[in-house]
């Protein structure tokens, strides 16, 4: 089967297809075959399935970075940092011509 005959299945419908397989009323491949899918398929979807619900229902205060999000709040420490060090170096330099 090429790519563009696969059926694409919604959200919902996969949630409907994995309740189904989870039910017990049925195994697993008779799921699978009553809905044109590999087992392969249906263990990727619940695979996806509980790591969202584990991303759900964590701890959402410490979202992880991407590196360019990184790079940048690294790059805004170094910069503030400098303006720290240049700020400080002027006021003891106005300090001198005070005197």
């Amino acid at each position: 089967m090429d790519k563009r005959s696969q059926r694409r299945f919604s959200a919902e419908e996969k949630v409907k297809i994995l309740q189904e397989g989870d039910s017990g009323s049925m195994t697993i491949n008779e799921v699978c075959r009553r809905h044109g899918i590999s087992t392969v398929t249906y263990y990727h979807w619940r695979k996806q399935a509980q790591a969202s619900m584990k991303d759900g229902l964590g701890n959402k205060t410490k979202a992880k970075k991407s590196k360019r999000e990184q790079e940048l709040e690294d790059e805004i420490k170094r910069l503030r940092n400098t303006i720290v060090e240049i700020t400080h170096e002027n006021v003891e330099l106005k300090k001198k011509n005070f005197r």
